[in-house]
């Protein structure tokens, strides 16, 4: 940009002087991404600003990392350990969907303290958030569209009803829900009405074409495309409000993905060697030990009224899997690294690390392994989950009256993401395990 362009521009913020933030995650976009998003014309506006690569906490999955972003802490400090809250013998586990599951402060309870006006929409685990003015949350019922809405009106705030109930025909059902066209006009609508300070929107478009078809495929370009022209929407509608000159908008993504090469049913070897009991039916009737599949990980728990014998006898045979070639698990790391390395707690015994491309599933029934080109092998052909430092970065960029242009930083993690977004309100965030990435800023943060 040349000195004449930044001199045209707003004035970096200044104490007392109002700035708004516009938080835009686009699911499962990874930095190898930026090259082609670069030619599409709404995301460019923000990637020409100051981008760079955002490693995710672990799990690597969407609940846990968009938390992260709203509160600047790992799982251990908020306490959304998965997206699925562990339930052995359930085959469709409830979601975190409740915002009063999170365990610490988020940038909407710090924004309400200060009078901002606050917005979400399909943002992870915002239902029935207690400090969101404008909560229109991520939320569904796999029975179908009317039970989805019934249960999405109930989880929003009474001025998020407002708008879903205006927009509702826009929510699309083939063989589950689709939110994008929903969100985007729900986001674009709240803009123009309420101006808020603090608008975060989800959309998932290019995980859901990378987990049905593949990493690099025309689905997940079309996806990109789709979710480009709805940047460009919500970014006209900042314009028709008349304050994009007083709004940052951020870019972010929770993890990449990797393509599945194998599904791996734990829970059928525990059922084997007798350490999850069936009835009659088939249905899982008590355990001792259980995995909970988070991706390309799993989740080793142990029943809270297990004896000693039941702990031994799992914690062998899991270094049994590793051992053994032909079982697709690489390491079991005990929860006290994963602690330790990264920031990781929750009610289990540790995590099981898969081999490259397998996924892990919480089925007990038929076999323990499915491999991709089994003739009955129906499941996901791209996933994630894997550990943080593996080399599928996600993205963090920014643009506006506050953000430095053309700067490509080092990098980041997600939860300096949330930090930044608190420097930029003029809020600060507790106990964070993050910092304010202060390359990102015209003027560069003064930290501690």
């Amino acid at each position: 940009m040349t000195d004449a362009a930044q001199l045209a521009r707003p004035a970096p913020a200044v104490d007392g002087e109002r700035r708004r933030l516009v938080v835009l995650s686009i699911d499962a976009m990874s930095d190898v991404d930026v090259p082609f998003a670069r030619t599409l014309p709404h995301f460019a506006r923000i990637l020409d600003g100051a981008w760079g690569s955002a490693q995710a906490i672990y799990p690597t999955v969407t609940y846990p990392n968009h938390t992260s972003q709203t509160t600047g802490r790992t799982a251990a400090g908020h306490g959304i350990y998965a997206n699925e809250k562990v339930s052995p013998g359930v085959r469709l586990p409830s979601w975190f969907w409740d915002a009063r599951d999170i365990a610490c402060p988020t940038i909407f309870d710090l924004a309400k303290e200060k009078g901002l006006t606050s917005a979400s929409v399909g943002w992870p685990v915002t239902g029935w958030s207690p400090s969101i003015d404008i909560a229109v949350p991520e939320i569904w019922d796999r029975a179908g569209l009317e039970q989805t809405l019934a249960i999405l009106r109930e989880a929003s705030s009474p001025r998020g009803l407002e708008y879903v109930d205006r927009h509702a025909h826009e929510i699309s059902w083939t063989k589950k829900h689709v939110f994008g066209r929903f969100n985007t006009s729900v986001a674009t609508d709240i803009i123009r009405t309420e101006t808020p300070d603090v608008l975060f929107v989800h959309l998932v478009d290019v995980d859901s074409a990378r987990h049905s078809t593949g990493r690099f495929t025309p689905e997940v370009k079309q996806a990109f495309e789709r979710v480009d022209g709805w940047i460009g929407e919500i970014l006209t509608a900042l314009e028709d409000a008349g304050i994009a000159e007083e709004t940052n908008v951020a870019i972010v993504s929770d993890h990449g993905h990797v393509e599945v090469g194998r599904c791996f049913r734990a829970n059928r070897v525990l059922v084997e060697n007798g350490l999850v009991r069936l009835d009659e039916a088939g249905e899982v009737s008590s355990w001792d030990a259980w995995v909970h599949g988070c991706g390309l990980t799993g989740q080793l728990h142990l029943h809270p009224e297990a004896d000693d014998a039941a702990r031994e006898k799992v914690l062998a045979l899991v270094q049994e899997w590793v051992e053994d070639p032909e079982v697709p698990v690489a390491a079991f790391h005990p929860l006290a690294d994963m602690r330790e390395d990264y920031g990781y707690s929750g009610p289990f015994l540790g995590v099981l690390e898969g081999t490259s491309g397998t996924n892990f599933q919480n089925l007990w029934e038929g076999r323990s392994l499915y491999g991709r080109f089994d003739e009955d092998y129906t499941f996901l052909i791209s996933q994630h989950g894997h550990l943080p430092e593996q080399d599928i970065q996600a993205v963090f960029a920014m643009t506006g009256p506050d953000i430095a242009q053309g700067v490509r930083f080092t990098g980041c993690t997600v939860s300096d993401e949330a930090v930044t977004f608190a420097h930029l309100l003029g809020l600060e965030l507790p106990d964070a395990d993050g910092a304010v990435v202060s390359e990102t800023l015209r003027v560069p943060a003064q930290l501690a």
